[in-house]
């Protein structure tokens, strides 16, 4: 059966990486029974699932795991008596998440970028986008917050208030044109703790029109075309090279979208976001390959 893991699934745990002394919202800490029931396979029979405010030793000696290994978390498993994985350190999973990282690697929308300044928003939004409006999205954000759609006239009228704040308490945004998105997809992988790259199989994810994660079922046939795929396969190795780069080891996975241009031409996106942590479709995604668990076994 494997090593008995104690889980704590911290959903939302990216508030943590935004600031050490946030917390997620009573609406996403309402929402977490709701959503550890569509895990799929991530907690095995015999795991143990740990509260945010553990009774010690609950944990039973278990293997630590958490969702997103923030101190908060990792402090939590060993008040509950877990004996804690190693996980990467606090800055580096603020780094790596921050979705400045994934821009680095390179835009993958038109006019994407990366502003700091309000005249640098305006600039942003004032170029052509397939639908009219742009998305602008704060360096970290779960199931659709963090983010504002905006016409390029809203940015100095109804929008700036809340762009105001977002650049006072993050520093930046990003800027990309908000397309119509045809399919969502994932692939996820795992970075060993000594580098080595384990790849699950694609995913197709229903996602809310918030962005928000809805389901996801396996890639069938037909779904994404041989080209897609190589493209999405080669986003997540260059992905896995700059997180290893970046001292991170562990979960991760890329969400990938196909979207129509202004045209009526179908474009993809092999990288809209990089999730280091798990996600609700890892353990889908990768199937039968439980790298993590092997790493708890010595393997």
């Amino acid at each position: 059966m494997g090593a008995r893991i104690a889980w704590l699934l911290n959903l939302g745990g990216e508030a943590e990486l935004e600031d050490p002394r946030r917390e997620a919202s009573a609406a996403v800490r309402g929402r977490r029974q709701e959503l550890h029931s569509r895990l799929g396979t991530l907690v095995w029979p015999g795991d143990v699932v740990v509260e945010d405010d553990p009774a010690k030793g609950s944990a039973g000696g278990a293997t630590g795991r958490a969702w997103l290994p923030t101190p908060r978390a990792i402090a939590a498993l060993e008040r509950a008596g877990a004996k804690v994985a190693p996980a990467p350190p606090y800055e580096v999973l603020r780094a790596v998440n921050d979705r400045r990282f994934s821009l680095a690697l390179g835009p993958t929308l038109p006019g994407q970028r990366c502003v700091t300044t309000i005249d640098e928003v305006v600039a942003a939004v004032s170029g052509p986008s397939p639908a009219g409006n742009w998305l602008l999205r704060r360096p970290h954000g779960f199931a659709g917050r963090g983010r504002r759609r905006v016409r390029a006239d809203e940015v100095l009228g109804a929008a700036r208030g809340w762009v105001e704040a977002s650049l006072r308490s993050f520093g930046a945004l990003v800027a990309e044109p908000w397309v119509d998105r045809e399919a969502d997809f994932g692939l996820h992988g795992y970075l060993t703790a000594k580098g080595a790259l384990v790849l699950g199989d694609p995913t197709r994810q229903e996602m809310a029109t918030d962005g928000a994660w809805v389901g996801s079922a396996p890639v069938r046939p037909g779904d994404l075309g041989g080209e897609e795929r190589a493209l999405l396969e080669n986003a997540v190795r260059g992905a896995a090279e700059s997180l290893r780069a970046a001292g991170y080891f562990g979960p991760f996975g890329v969400d990938a979208f196909r979207w129509r241009d202004e045209h009526g031409r179908l474009q993809f996106n092999p990288r809209c976001e990089i999730n280091a942590r798990y996600s609700m479709g890892w353990a889908l995604g990768m199937g039968e390959q439980r790298p993590d668990r092997a790493e708890d076994e010595g393997g």
